[in-house]
Formats: C-alpha cells, sequence, structure tokens
C-alpha cells in the first residue's frame, strides 16, 4: 500500500501519499533475501523464531475474486493472486479499491519461536517461502535476537543462553509492541486529517469508494488532501463519487463524510 504521512511545509502540516523510491525497493528485496536466508540457517540448526503467515484460505479467495469481477478488472484463472495484485497501479482508483480489499488475505501473520523442533507451519505465505525478521534491529526487537541465533548457527556455535530463555516470549512482546505503535500512528493520521478538514465541513471532494464494510459503511479515499475516512450512503466498489465532509471533530479525531447523489 502507499504510505500515507504527515509532512511540515512552512510551518503548517500536510496529508500526502509516499510512493517508494526505486532504491526504497531494492533495499526490500535485499532485505527478503536476508530474511528468507536467516530462516533457512535456524531451519537447519533447529532453533530460532520465523516470521510465518498461514495462506489465505479459498474461501477469502473466492471472495476477493467476485470483487475483482465486480469491478470488471480482468483476472485469468491461471493467475495467482500474487502476480494479479504486483500488476495493479495504486494511482489508478479502481485498482487502489481492490488492494484496499486485498489486505483480507494477509491475515494472521505471527512469529514462531522452535528449538530443537522445526514446527510444521514454517511459511510467510505472502512471501511464499520461510522467512525471518533480521535486517532492522535498531527499530524492531525481535530482529536482535534473530541476529544472535543467526550469527550462533553460522559460527558453529551454541545459541546464548541469555537468547533462548526469551523466545517464547517475543511474539506476545511483539503483537503488543506492534499494536501500540500502529495505535499511535493511526492516532496522529485521524488527528492530522481532522485539523486539515475542520474548517470546511459542508465543502465537497473527490473521492474513490475503496472498502465496503461489515457495518454497511464505505471507506473512501480523497486525494486532495489526502484523507482516508468513513462515508455515509451508497456507491459501489471502486467507484468514483462526490462525497460531502459531515464531520471534522479535532477532539475525537474523526473525520466523515456522505456520498452526495448524482443528479441526471
Amino acid at each position: 500500500m502507499p504510505e500515507q504521512e504527515v509532512e511540515e511545509s512552512d510551518g503548517t502540516y500536510e496529508l500526502r501519499l509516499r510512493p517508494l523510491l526505486e532504491a526504497e525497493d531494492w533495499n526490500a528485496q535485499i532485505s527478503l533475501l536476508t530474511g528468507r536466508s536467516a530462516a533457512d540457517l535456524m531451519i537447519a540448526g533447529k532453533v530460532g523464531i520465523l516470521r510465518t503467515m498461514p495462506p489465505p484460505r479459498q474461501d477469502a479467495i473466492d471472495r476477493f475474486r467476485m470483487q475483482v469481477l465486480a469491478v470488471d478488472l480482468p483476472w485469468d484463472e491461471s493467475v495467482s493472486y500474487g502476480d494479479f495484485l504486483r500488476g495493479l497501479d495504486w494511482a489508478n482508483p479502481v485498482h487502489l479499491a481492490i488492494i484496499h480489499a486485498a489486505t483480507s488475505l494477509f491475515r494472521g501473520a505471527g512469529y514462531t519461536p522452535f528449538n530443537g523442533v522445526v514446527p510444521e507451519e514454517t511459511e510467510q505465505a505472502a512471501i511464499g517461502a520461510p522467512y525471518a525478521h533480521v535486517t532492522a534491529p535498531l527499530r524492531r526487537l525481535i530482529d536482535r535476537f534473530g541476529l544472535v541465533v543467526c550469527a550462533a548457527l553460522s559460527a558453529g556455535e551454541e545459541v546464548p543462553e541469555w537468547v533462548m530463555n526469551s523466545l517464547e516470549e517475543l511474539p506476545d512482546l511483539m503483537s503488543e509492541s506492534g499494536r501500540r505503535a500502529n495505535s499511535v500512528d493511526r492516532a496522529c493520521i485521524d488527528a492530522v486529517e481532522a485539523a486539515v478538514l475542520q474548517d470546511r465541513v459542508g465543502q465537497e471532494f473527490a473521492a474513490s469508494v475503496v472498502e465496503e464494510t461489515s457495518r454497511d459503511d464505505l471507506i473512501v479515499q480523497v486525494t486532495d488532501p489526502v484523507v482516508l475516512a468513513y462515508c455515509d450512503g451508497d456507491a459501489e466498489l471502486g467507484e468514483r463519487i462526490t462525497a460531502e465532509l459531515t464531520l471534522a471533530d479535532l477532539n475525537a479525531r474523526k473525520v466523515r463524510f456522505k456520498v452526495v447523489p448524482q443528479v441526471g
């Protein structure tokens, strides 16, 4: 997904979607290679902690395929969902809606520690191979432990006891820290969205419908300013709409729109 960021400009704050730089894409590939190599070391040594994720259930893929067909995007039966997603363009509003919908396929990611017996499930399904987090030790706790495990295994040494004693605790620590980090990040974005829009209640914006929730709400992507928010009304997934801003509450950090019916 394109990353939504808060950017300071001339003493004010703006929202933007930041596409990946080409160098970041190269870095991502190197990180994936490193993580796969780390996982291979751990599996061979029968000790470590893997980043795992189950493959999407067939009913989830079937539901996703129906969403794709509903917006008239071609998807040949012989093409995997991964290859299909790689061909989408996030700048296209219909494609963006499908990219949002695809996040339902990537659920259940976690960490699997092991010592002595390799777990039955070792694969990170989005990567399609065993994988371990080892490339960001300054910002992610688990990488520090993974690196020590790999250093010991590659040197033919015993994994330090302090690492062995911590492996079982790490999944819960990472789950809680990830939840807190995501919550703070989302709260910051929500606050800036409300601040940017608080004087524009009643105005209309061009938007694209990117998701339909289980509560019959729509989620729309407004491109100027860059805002992702709930919206009342009826519209089709991927449809370009005009949305009226009905709420921008800075204290509650909430923004809401409604679909403006098209006349004629």
